[in-house]
């Protein structure tokens, strides 16, 4: 390459540069300098600008119109800004701040600073409270503090609370916020409170890694890998700067992968790492230019501490020889272009995909002839709209009622936003002008914490974080179906692209280990985790699709980044400190980037390129939710295949990705309740399928490897919370029964009503007679095995002084009912269907059996061993029993089921469901992965309950009045519920006289709800729907005394009441509300602006939000520099608290507080050979891997054939193994008892309990209780009579010689015969 041509002419069509060198004519005077003389633009005629176009002053080049006085410089010069704009003017609903942006009227003295100048607060008269004051000044009582309800619209009345209303993976912060439970004890401040670092104990950390000097370890393949993990470049030291390809003008730090500019070699101070750039004496590097003669440099030679390097022009870099210079491809240079690229020699020229204009020969401006950009975001309650250069917004939709909008989304086409709501549960759509609002789902919408429109196909996708779970739909709510529930823990972020059918979500998990950036196809197929490394809490993400790169926000280590759609050349946006202390909602547009942020409590605009330039542009009163940009250029219209013929589908097109076709493809999918044929175009419905009853909601998912998730919309009962643990079905009225252990009840699912709620406690298992209609479960709260009859409700505990009863089957046709008993020794036991003749069906061998399940067609019963791991069944008669030698994957079976010739077991260690052959334990296939808290499976079979008969559906009820239970040999028994008895006929109940009537109603000081459940007299009529039929709030003539009677008698919280937001619906609790004085703070401190608190001047701009309001963090324009004394200064511009450093854990991003630290686990915990990792010691040489590195399932012992483990028990007749500590325990463990051998010692019991005649021992308190605890009744002989007393833990009812568990005592239900447990004295 030569830099002077002499002589020479260019060909035709060709331009000549003045220093003779050719380019295309087409590039003369295009706006781009291609010449390296710059000679091609010189001379040019200025640009004519037509009149709806703007001449920038200096430059000449035309911009529109629309663009001037936007408040963003579009011209070079910036002219457009600087000339006399005009005033704006606000619309008549909109207040207008001294600095002209324009807000809500309604946001006038509400005491939220929403005007950038804080006008809007100027000249108030606030009102003062008698009780308790909001953050933001509201009022509330005192009743309504910490009552797990926003009764403040600033959710201060929920802060410092202690009452458990996070999931049960989440840890819940004093201040009321959840944050995951992997957050607890991890050295960042996650609640704002920082009550997650309290108490806590930081491990050390050590091991065979790399060692930075700092003392941190970090995997050794992050060595060389051009990311600066240490924080001094310690790991990039030493790696070939050759291989880090430094932009043109820059030049390599020796040793290190950071470039430097040319210019900042040798200039008296230090850039590269270490002062690698500069003169150092020790190290003999002296600047200078002894080597230029020598390089013989084609451009340059520039003074460094080596004695001098080449280098060359704009556009060029060195080449290998160290002297020639070679053309460089400015495109790979981040950000040198908004959006398209085109490497030209020495140069490059920018240009902008279709609908956007370029200005200042780099950046992309929309065309807003089309439509001017708006924001749309969240602001916690309600959803508002506002333009993207922080002048005006306006509230779009108000919230619906106390709604909680967060994630939001729009079609520009129909001009319609949705948006979800996790307090009402519902996802809504709006008009752009906020009319026609309309319920899009209202049904099992479950915390749906975000939303995306795919505007070619017209759906809407729905990610709910509860259930976890992608849904999608079309924009009325039709055609729902799941994409997506497999693997998924704490989704969030969720983004499409359209135009390539490619779908982008993220994951916060519960650890690091699970927290990830995924893309899959848009009908949820081919999921790749593009991000798993150095993630916090990913929340936000959004898409560039002219770019085709994801960016998301990460709210834990306070960073934006960005990747492509292929998850490489990551890229750090924004990386904590002052300006991003906490990133949620995230959207790009143009050059900008826009967040929403919870410590400065609202809006943020930046540069998508390097994060400069941070603008506070919105104010919220409330943590805001998502935020998106809408414009017609963010939604290109493509063709789609969906288009013509529906895709040829039956039921739903929806849009996927393929290699052809420009990456846009289609799939074809059922509705709900439908499968798809093999075809993959028509569908047929499904009859059978599997029912999984999980901690989170009841699912029925198909009985094979489908493509369709799910067949059901998930189960979850009325309540805001949810968690089942058994589930049936009655196929002829295709009626599904589940309970809810949190509230103890049962519904049925076909009329979605509520079961039953009297008296259920904890149901562990189900199992339904469909022949005499009867329901029934196993109560380990009653220990009891309960016969409910559906068609009237009655109802009666048909085996009752169980210990521990889980696992419950019905065989109708044989007449028999199976339980399982989990107290030591667990049995299995047989009885007719009404309770009596009761018999061990197995004793031996058992550790938790559970997941009872009836082969009907061979009459076995199988079962799950959740103890020891094992699957068996045997004959309903007891004999021939069998166990499967090997479950192959199958690591924890817990519960089972049988449809046709199959098991289908769910696995609670590796959150899967396996299929496998009932004949020989054979053919084993996992159909569902990464489910969690399955604990109940069930195949829905349609045909099951038509073929089986009993003499209880031959003729109507078996001729019984109520109850009919089937028994053996063809035959039945009627039966009564409470109160009531046989008569002499055997079929007719009849009101027994003898007995004193079961009373059902709550007494005096309770009331019944939801089925029987008893809900104290307080909650009625308090503003609060504690029933789940809401029948505590209805037809109230006077409201709670916690609560405020409106004028049209409705009730509702105290905390309502002034707090700006009209809740009764007639205004009446916003009326006569009182005033509020404001305080002042000393000239040590600072006043947040919303009046509430005087914080210490030391607190400002320290990234973290101590005002209420985030105004503490606000106008903080540089980094954080130094830190308070007792705090460590992170490279990365954070504090933290010197007691984390050198702890274990890494606080700063770069590992700079880890110095000389050593690794150790704790004792009940296995050290994974990386040595950076613990894992549970039960989790050693179990089949799964969970060290990183796989070490906890390495160098485990193996049985051989026919032996067991050295630390396990050997049965001599079947070789079965149990645990070592069953050998002479004096329980027969073994069939053949031969762990109870005659070299055992004699069993004797510890100190202070009883000895049984059979050698059990039993707690003393369980003597003469009535119970049979030794199993041979030898615990209940010779028993005193009066004085009556009740047993330990019990508690005896006045008046009467009943013993209740004194759990029983003020829970809400009437337990005592005259409900004295529940008297007034419990609200004391």
């Amino acid at each position: 390459m030569s830099f002077k041509v002499i002589g020479c002419q260019c060909d035709s069509g060709k331009f000549q540069c003045a220093n003779g060198q050719c380019i295309d004519l087409d590039w003369r005077c295009d706006g781009t300098k291609d010449c390296t003389d710059d000679s091609d633009e010189l001379n040019c005629p200025p640009p004519s600008c037509s009149s709806q176009q703007f001449k920038c002053v200096t430059g000449g080049e035309c911009i529109s119109l629309q663009f001037v006085c936007d408040g963003e410089e579009d011209c070079t010069d910036g002219s457009d800004e600087q000339r006399t704009c005009r005033e704006q003017t606000c619309g008549p609903h909109q207040f207008t701040c001294q600095e002209g942006q324009c807000i809500p009227k309604v946001y006038r003295c509400d005491r939220v600073k929403d005007c950038l100048d804080n006008s809007d607060e100027n000249n108030c008269n606030y009102p003062s409270c008698t009780e308790k004051t909001c953050a933001n000044g509201a009022c509330y009582n005192n009743s309504q503090h910490c009552n797990g309800l926003q009764n403040c619209r600033d959710g201060s009345d929920e802060s410092n609370c202690t009452t458990q209303q996070c999931p049960l993976h989440q840890f819940q912060c004093t201040n009321g916020y959840c944050i995951p439970m992997s957050f607890i004890c991890d050295h960042w401040d996650d609640c704002g409170d920082n009550s997650d670092e309290q108490g806590c104990e930081y491990q050390s950390c050590s091991g065979t890694q790399f060692t930075c000097p700092s003392g941190r370890c970090i995997p050794q393949n992050w060595v060389c890998d051009e990311f600066n993990d240490c924080g001094d470049y310690s790991d990039e030291h030493g790696c070939d700067s050759n291989s880090r390809d430094c932009y043109p003008g820059e030049w390599p730090c020796p040793g290190s992968s950071m470039c430097v500019p040319v210019g900042k070699v040798c200039d008296g101070k230090p850039d590269c790492p270490r002062g690698t750039d500069e003169t150092n004496t020790t190290a003999q590097q002296t600047c200078s230019l002894d080597k230029c003669s020598a390089l013989s440099c084609e451009y340059l030679c520039h003074f460094t501490p080596q004695g001098g390097a080449c280098y060359c022009p704009d556009g060029f870099i060195v080449a290998n020889d160290s002297r020639s210079c070679v053309d460089y491809d400015d495109c790979d240079i981040w950000g040198i272009c908004d959006q398209l690229c085109e490497d030209r020699p020495g140069t490059h020229r920018c240009s902008c995909a279709d609908g956007y204009f370029l200005e200042q020969g780099n950046h992309c401006r929309a065309n807003i002839s089309v439509g001017l950009p708006q924001l749309i975001f969240t602001n916690g309650g309600d959803v508002m709209m506002a333009d993207i250069h922080g002048r005006f917004i306006r509230t779009l939709v108000p919230s619906q009622g106390r709604g909680s909008s967060v994630g939001v989304g729009y079609h520009w086409h129909s001009q319609r936003v949705f948006w979800t709501d996790t307090n009402t549960q519902k996802v809504y759509s709006a008009n752009f002008d906020g009319g026609d609002i309309q319920e899009v789902l209202n049904e099992a919408v479950h915390s749906a914490q975000n939303i995306a429109v795919d505007w070619i196909n017209f759906k809407l996708y729905v990610l709910e974080a509860r259930v976890e779970r992608i849904d999608m739909c079309d924009f009325d709510g039709g055609n729902r179906v799941t994409l997506v529930a497999e693997n998924l823990l704490t989704p969030h972020g969720l983004a499409l692209d359209p135009t390539v059918g490619y779908m982008f979500f993220t994951d916060s998990g519960y650890i690091s280990e699970d927290m990830k950036l995924e893309r899959a196809y848009m009908d949820g197929s081919n999921r790749v985790e593009l991000v798993k490394t150095r993630l916090g809490m990913p929340t936000g993400v959004t898409l560039d699709i002219v770019t085709q790169r994801v960016y998301w926000s990460d709210s834990h280590f306070n960073m934006v980044e960005t990747v492509t759609y292929s998850g490489l050349e990551r890229k750090t946006v924004l990386n904590g400190g002052t300006q991003v202390p906490y990133p949620f909602g995230i959207s790009v547009f143009e050059n900008h980037l826009f967040f929403t942020d919870w410590t400065k409590m609202g809006v943020i605009r930046t540069n998508r390129f390097n994060g400069s330039d941070p603008n506070l542009i919105y104010r919220t009163a409330d943590r805001p939710g998502h935020i998106v940009v809408a414009h017609p250029v963010l939604q290109p219209i493509v063709m789609s295949p969906c288009g013509r013929n529906n895709g040829g589908c039956q039921h739903i097109c929806v849009l996927s990705h393929r290699s052809d076709n420009d990456g846009l493809g289609f799939r074809c999918k059922c509705r709900l309740g439908y499968d798809l044929h093999e075809d993959r175009h028509s569908c047929f419905k499904v009859r059978d399928y599997l029912l999984l009853a999980t901690q989170y909601a009841v699912r029925g998912i198909p009985l094979n490897v489908s493509l369709q998730e799910d067949v059901t919309l998930p189960l979850t009962g009325l309540g805001v919370t949810f968690s089942s643990s058994a589930v049936e079905f009655d196929g002829n009225e295709e009626a599904v029964f589940y309970n809810d252990r949190s509230r103890q009840i049962i519904y049925k699912s076909n009329t979605n009503e509520i079961l039953t709620g009297h008296r259920v406690g904890h149901a562990e298992s189900m199992a339904y007679d469909w022949t005499s209609k009867v329901l029934f479960w196993t109560s380990s709260s009653y220990r009891v095995v309960v016969a409910f009859r559906v068609t009237d409700k009655s109802r009666r505990d048909i085996v009752t002084g169980l210990k521990s009863p889980r696992g419950l089957a019905v065989h109708p046709s044989a007449g028999y009912l199976f339980w399982t008993d989990w107290y030591r020794p667990a049995v299995i036991m047989r009885s007719w269907t009404d309770g009596s003749n009761a018999v061990p069906l197995i004793n031996t061998t058992l550790g938790w059996p559970n997941g009872l399940t009836i082969d009907y067609m061979n009459d076995r019963l199988y079962w799950a061993d959740a103890l020891l791991d094992q699957i068996g069944h045997v004959g309903i008669d007891g004999y021939d029993r069998q166990m499967f030698s090997n479950i192959g994957q199958i690591t924890q079976p817990f519960s089972i089921t049988i449809h046709a010739d199959y098991l289908f077991v769910s696995d609670s260690r590796t959150r899967s469901v396996f299929r496998m052959r009932k004949r020989d334990g054979g053919e084993i296939t996992p159909i569902r992965k990464g489910i969690s808290g399955i604990l109940s499976v069930k195949a829905y079979t349609a045909d099951l309950h038509g073929n089986y008969i009993s003499r209880c559906n031959m003729v109507p009820n078996g001729r019984c009045s109520h109850f009919c239970f089937p028994a053996p040999s063809s035959s039945r028994v009627c039966g009564c519920p409470y109160g009531m008895k046989l008569q002499e006929n055997q079929r007719d109940c009849v009101n027994d006289d003898s007995v004193p009537p079961i009373d059902t109603s709550c007494g005096d000081y309770s009331f019944p709800c939801d089925g029987g459940r008893c809900m104290p007299n307080s909650y009625r009529c308090d503003g609060v729907k504690d029933c789940m039929d809401q029948t505590d709030e209805a037809n109230c003539m006077t409201c709670s005394p916690w609560a405020f009677t409106c004028d049209n008698k409705h009730c509702i919280l105290s905390g309502w009441r002034c707090d700006g937001h009209e809740d009764c619906g007639d205004g009446s609790d916003e009326v006569n509300c009182p005033t509020r004085l404001p305080f002042t703070c000393s000239s040590e401190q600072f006043a947040c602006t919303d009046g509430t608190r005087c914080i210490p001047k030391a607190w400002t701009c320290d990234a973290d939000k101590d005002c209420s309001d985030g105004s503490d963090e606000r106008n903080c324009n540089g980094t954080i520099a130094t830190c308070e004394p007792g705090y460590f200064f992170c490279p990365d511009h954070r504090c933290i608290y010197s007691s984390y450093v050198c702890d274990g854990d890494q606080d700063c991003m770069d590992g700079s507080d880890e110095k000389d630290c050593e690794f150790s686990c704790s004792s009940y915990e296995f050290a994974c050979a990386s040595g950076d990792h613990c894992v549970s010691s039960i989790y050693r040489c179990d089949g799964v891997f969970d060290c990183r590195d796989q070490s906890d399932e390495s160098g485990c012992p193996t049985r051989g054939p026919g032996l067991c483990h050295n630390d396990e028990f050997q049965c001599q007749t079947d070789g079965l193994c149990v645990p070592d500590e069953w050998e002479c325990d004096g329980h027969h463990d073994c069939e053949d008892g031969s762990d109870e051998h005659n070299s055992c010692p004699p069993v004797t019991c510890h100190i202070n309990y009883f000895q049984c005649a059979n050698g059990n021992c039993i707690s003393p308190s369980w003597v003469c209780d009535g119970d049979n605890d030794c199993r041979d009744m030898s615990d209940e002989q010779n028993c005193p009579t009066p004085p009556f007393m009740c047993p330990s833990g019990q508690w005896l009812c006045p008046t009467d010689q009943v013993c209740i568990v004194l759990g029983k005592v003020c829970d809400g239900q009437r337990d005592c015969p005259n409900g004295a447990d529940e008297s007034p004295l419990c609200s004391e």
